[in-house]
C-alpha cells in the first residue's frame, strides 16, 4: 500500500468534527426547559441550584441545542466541548457588564441585555463580575430568569433585594425561553444559590 493510500485510510479512521468549534457555546437553562427542547438528548451539566449549563450550536438564525448523542462523533469529551464552548462564549463576550446595562427607575437594581443570544450566559464569565463585586465590597447577587434578561444589583438594601426578586419572577413568567427566578449569589470566584425565589 502506498503512502498516499495509508495516509488516506488513517483519515478515515479517525473521527471528524462534526460542526465548526468555533460555533459552539455555552447558555443558561433548566431541566424543564430542556424538557421542552428534546430532553434527554441536549447536552448539559449542572450548574447553580436549578440552572444548568447547556452546550448549544451558534446558527445565522438561532441558537440550536447539541445533542448528547454527537458528542462521540465529535472527536472530544463533553468536558472538553464544555470549555471550547465556554471560551467561544468569551470571545463574543469582551463588553464591559455596564455597556449593556440599565438601571431601574425606582430601585437600585440593573437590567442587563445584550445584543445577543447570551445575556444571562454572561454569568459563567467571572472576569466580568469580579471588578463590580470588589468595588461594592463584594456584595453582588443576581438572577437568570430567561436568556436574554439579566438582573442584578450591589444593594444590600431590603427594598432592592425585593425589587430583584420580584423582576426575576416577572421575568421568567413573561419572557421567551425562561431560565428560572432564582437568586444567586457572588462568592468571589462564582455563583452560588442564595434563594429559589419560587413564584408567589
Amino acid at each position: 500500500m502506498t503512502l498516499v493510500a495509508l495516509a488516506a485510510c488513517s483519515r478515515k479512521q479517525q473521527p471528524q468534527p462534526e460542526l465548526p468549534l468555533r460555533a459552539l457555546r455555552v447558555v443558561l437553562s433548566s431541566e424543564i426547559e430542556i424538557a421542552k427542547l428534546g430532553g434527554g438528548d441536549v447536552a448539559r451539566r449542572p450548574w447553580v441550584g436549578p440552572i444548568v449549563q447547556m452546550l448549544a450550536e451558534e446558527k445565522p438564525d438561532a441558537l440550536a441545542p447539541f445533542a448528547q448523542s454527537r458528542i462521540p462523533g465529535s472527536g472530544m469529551t463533553a468536558d472538553a466541548l464544555f470549555e471550547r464552548g465556554l471560551a467561544n462564549l468569551r470571545q463574543a463576550c469582551t463588553q464591559p457588564i455596564q455597556d449593556r446595562t440599565v438601571a431601574m427607575a425606582k430601585a437600585n437594581v440593573q437590567i442587563t441585555r445584550a445584543a445577543d443570544d447570551y445575556s444571562t450566559a454572561r454569568l459563567l464569565l467571572p472576569e466580568l463580575w469580579s471588578k463590580i463585586a470588589a468595588d461594592a465590597g463584594g456584595h453582588l447577587t443576581a438572577a437568570a430568569p430567561a436568556r436574554d434578561i439579566l438582573i442584578w444589583t450591589t444593594s444590600t438594601a431590603p427594598d432592592d433585594q425585593s425589587t430583584l426578586r420580584r423582576q426575576a419572577q416577572i421575568a421568567f413568567e413573561s419572557r421567551s425561553y425562561p431560565i428560572a427566578p432564582a437568586i444567586l449569589r457572588w462568592t468571589g470566584a462564582g455563583w452560588a444559590l442564595e434563594d429559589a425565589n419560587p413564584l408567589p
